[in-house]
């Protein structure tokens, strides 16, 4: 299904329980329903989530949350949260705080990166390509194994990360980009093949004060996303709860980016550290998500 033929607000606005047939428990046709549904939907879902996920000859842990009380006649989208260098996939599902501001049915996975020589976490092995990063096939898993199990709306997949998750996740959006509808990203650079493979919606946070990853390298992110949307650079002011952010695309935009330099440089404990992920961000995030058509 095209992303044209979405309605604006449809995920949050219409009802999300499809309607099951008499004969089988197949789930019912309906002309009129915007989802692109998975084979997981109808089907009885596991009593554990999936721990791990199989990639190639390799076998992959991952986080998996699901709704209490999931049914499988009810579509879910699906969010992958990628971790940096330094912090687990378990300690980003704390800080990134996405879960409880979910809007509407969501399934969130937060793969765990490899370890490097230096004990630090990867996405990729050291030269390789930019069209086949390693962890690229790791979302391809982690959407599939998803899909099969649960009632997954294919039309909603998104992908969140921060450092050097941002730079996966950024990466990932343009090599997946017929994929993927929506990243968030914070304080991440970009490594992207000559030719992205389709537009996804944007938003980028980044601070002008970050050192790690100098604002340079988010600028690059986000006027990539700019040509791979076709986008013109004339960014008009949008303000969110905690982030001013610049706009580009119009309203009725399909795949609008939002540019958001952020200025959280203390963290709660005192420590100067622009390179943090700001309060706040995980409900923008998914406010952002929610909006999309």
């Amino acid at each position: 299904m095209a992303r044209g033929s979405l309605r604006k607000g449809a995920f949050t606005a219409r009802l999300v329980v499809l309607l099951c047939s008499s004969v089988g428990g197949a789930l019912a046709d309906d002309v009129d329903q915007p989802f692109q549904l998975s084979g997981g939907c109808g089907k009885p879902a596991p009593d554990v989530p999936p721990s791990s996920v199989a990639v190639g000859d390799r076998t992959r842990a991952v986080i998996t949350v699901v709704p209490g009380g999931y049914r499988p006649d009810t579509v879910h989208a699906l969010v992958v949260a990628f971790h940096g260098r330094t912090n687990s996939n378990a300690q980003v599902q704390r800080y990134f705080d996405l879960e409880r501001h979910a809007s509407g049915p969501m399934i969130f996975v937060y793969p765990a990166g490899l370890a490097d020589v230096f004990g630090r976490y990867t996405w990729s092995e050291p030269g390789e390509p930019t069209t086949g990063l390693r962890d690229f096939a790791l979302f391809d898993s982690v959407l599939e194994r998803m899909a099969g199990t649960y009632c997954i709306d294919r039309n909603r997949v998104f992908v969140v990360g921060h450092s050097l998750g941002a730079w996966f996740a950024n990466s990932l959006a343009c090599a997946r980009g017929g994929v993927i509808r929506g990243l968030g990203s914070i304080g991440g650079g970009i490594t992207r093949p000559k030719d992205c493979t389709g537009p996804v919606a944007a938003m980028v946070l980044h601070n002008p004060h970050d050192a790690q990853v100098p604002i340079q390298q988010g600028i690059q992110v986000r006027n990539a996303l700019l040509q791979q949307n076709r986008l013109l650079p004339d960014g008009r002011p949008e303000h969110m709860e905690r982030f001013d952010c610049s706009r580009y695309g119009s309203d009725a935009a399909e795949n609008p980016v939002l540019w958001c330099p952020h200025v959280d440089n203390v963290t709660a404990s005192g420590r100067f550290y622009p390179h943090q992920w700001p309060v706040g961000s995980g409900t923008a995030f998914m406010e952002f998500f929610a909006g999309l058509q």
